[in-house]
């Protein structure tokens, strides 16, 4: 039994670990699409968003480099945590539709990770339009993709989980010209600091006699230097993103880069997923050697406790070695003579008329 509830105990333990939840959402990840039920769900707690959603990209988009496109989300009506979550997707099938199965990398999400699925708080309204942007890294083979825009949410008045998705969005994938200006395919932009760090970036470009770096600051652009390839990223004092893109030239078109988004946060704690299993792991051992040791010494009996056979045999023994004079033998009557019993005697007689007997003796032997 205390096996079992040992088990029982681990399992519980590691699940906290395997299942975290997520209160007012899911958590950004890279996921299918989710439809919330809607696709086949019962009316009564699933419905489709009446939300108007639209991708928009740019004119020229070439194989295997940056890009930057812009999702929309028109007229939304949501729940009152006023959360949306938001999905890239390839296909509307719901199978093999992640960016990557036709060759989409996302660089950087609007939430600042590289998931194709984030959730987004914002002034969602039937009278309001919330855009975000991402970053992604277009094909390596050139051709005719298609890219949708999924989005999952609550009703207003709770309790009907709503779903959509956008009509098809081709993008046109071209080859490279061989003399453009631009970043190196194997580069990566960071996305995330510190509060308080400065972050410097080392930009590898391909055909660039120069490069200059803008950052949006506010409401204003400013203009960063780059030498040797590398530029400085002030540090930031409070939780939030920047934004910034570098300007290329060289023998071919000026180009511009996507804007990228770094956002600084705070230091937090870093869980280690593996010494957390096998923290969970020794948990489980030292149960089961409390258990075991606990077993064993229930099972340790003291042989006194119910074997009292040596007692006996002691208290027999006294018995068999005391002769008879020298036992005494309770007695309400007078102190047996050492004669013993007069003649015909029984002990209960000599209890009720010993004391009697004794007295008359006394008497006859004073006359």
């Amino acid at each position: 039994m205390r096996f079992k509830v040992a088990v029982v105990l681990l399992l519980m333990i590691l699940s906290t670990t395997i299942s975290t939840a997520n209160p007012g959402g899911k958590g950004d990840s890279v996921r299918s699409r989710d439809c919330a039920g809607s696709c086949h769900g019962s009316s009564s707690t699933n419905g489709i968003s009446d939300a108007e959603l639209d991708i928009q990209y740019p004119d020229e988009v070439y194989a295997g480099l940056l890009m930057e496109i812009e999702t929309t989300i028109s007229f939304a009506e949501v729940s009152s945590n006023n959360m949306v979550g938001m999905t890239l997707l390839v296909n509307e099938d719901g199978a093999k539709d992640l960016p990557a199965n036709d060759g989409w990398e996302v660089v950087t999400d609007p939430n600042g990770g590289t998931n194709n699925y984030v959730e987004i708080i914002d002034s969602f309204s039937i009278n309001s339009i919330v855009d975000r942007t991402w970053t992604l890294r277009a094909p390596s083979s050139p051709g005719v993709y298609e890219l949708y825009l999924a989005v999952q949410h609550g009703s207003p008045d709770g309790g009907v989980a709503m779903a959509g998705i956008s009509d098809a969005k081709q993008v046109v994938v071209s080859e490279v010209p061989e003399n453009l200006p631009r970043l190196a395919p194997e580069w990566e932009p960071v996305n995330t600091r510190l509060i308080g760090e400065e972050t410097e970036i080392t930009l590898q470009t391909l055909y660039t006699d120069s490069a200059t770096v803008e950052l949006k600051n506010g409401g204003e652009v400013i203009t960063i230097p780059v030498v040797d390839n590398k530029f400085t990223i002030p540090a930031a004092v409070n939780p939030g993103a920047v934004e910034w893109r570098v300007i290329m030239e060289g023998e071919g078109p000026t180009q511009q880069s996507p804007w990228f988004r770094i956002t600084a946060q705070e230091p937090g704690w870093e869980v280690d997923e593996f010494a957390l299993y096998l923290q969970g792991f020794a948990l489980f051992v030292l149960g089961i050697g409390l258990v075991v040791l606990k077993r064993s010494k229930d099972e340790e009996i003291e042989p006194s406790k119910y074997d009292n056979t040596a007692d006996e045999a002691s208290q027999f023994g006294r018995i068999q070695n005391t002769s008879p004079a020298m036992v005494e033998l309770p007695s309400s009557g007078p102190p047996i003579p050492e004669q013993g019993l007069p003649e015909g005697w029984t002990m209960e007689q000599w209890e009720y008329y010993g004391q009697e007997h004794l007295d008359n003796l006394v008497r006859g032997g004073h006359q």
